[in-house]
């Protein structure tokens, strides 16, 4: 008898078991890193010029990158009320499709405050560390991202969302508008709780993602090279 009891206890903790394994994948099902894209901008060094430098490229930057999405947004939509949305495949296309603006921008900023470094600008994926915005943390893995490098790029990194536009929304450069149209475009189901949860007050988030190879990205990156 005692046997018996053993075994169906057994049984029932590694139902138990499977049954949280099944929860917690269910949950990371509702983000991956290739619901996301990223922006980095890394400094030439670490000295204190190079690092002002690379926040002022950052918030021209930011700034070009923003109109850029508001006026994508504001193309696609049909003009009713229905919900219209920017994907981020959309929004992908456009920093593809503005690279070279995005870097000759970097470069304008540069030149501006009497530097000659050069400047590139590229989608790729790479390694990113673990990250808070606001309330809301994401785990260190691979990601698609937005990297721009100035000079030698062995200073310290600046990081954020670009898409979903966390670090566009609520932008000191951005109107209440314009805020509004990155909103009604791209924030909704999902990213609609994330953004909430990003500009909540409670204790942070940390996402459960589950990460995959991003194929589309090594196929876009394949083809420029082509």
């Amino acid at each position: 008898m005692m046997k018996i009891k053993w075994v169906t206890a057994a049984v029932c903790v590694f139902a138990a078991a499977l049954f949280a394994v099944g929860i917690t994948y269910r949950s990371d099902e509702v983000f991956t890193n290739e619901d996301f894209i990223r922006f980095h901008v890394i400094a030439n060094s670490d000295s204190e010029e190079d690092q002002a430098l690379k926040l002022k490229v950052r918030d021209r930057l930011v700034k070009t990158i923003d109109d850029g999405l508001v006026r994508e947004a504001v193309a696609k939509s049909d003009g009713s009320e229905g919900e219209s949305g920017l994907s981020i495949s959309e929004s992908r296309d456009y920093i593809l499709e503005n690279l070279d603006k995005i870097k000759d921008e970097a470069g304008q900023v540069i030149a501006e405050e009497g530097f000659n470094y050069p400047v590139t600008a590229e989608m790729c994926v790479c390694w990113i560390p673990e990250k808070t915005y606001g309330s809301v943390t994401f785990p260190a893995g691979n990601y698609e991202a937005l990297r721009v490098m100035i000079g030698e790029a062995e200073g310290q990194n600046w990081w954020c969302v670009l898409y979903p536009p966390l670090c566009l929304i609520d932008s000191e450069h951005n109107s209440y508008e314009a805020d509004e149209v990155l909103r009604d475009s791209v924030i909704h189901g999902k990213y609609d709780k994330l953004e909430k949860a990003a500009h909540s007050d409670s204790s942070s988030t940390v996402l459960k993602l589950r990460f995959k190879t991003l194929d589309a990205v090594k196929k876009i990156t394949k083809n420029s090279e082509d």
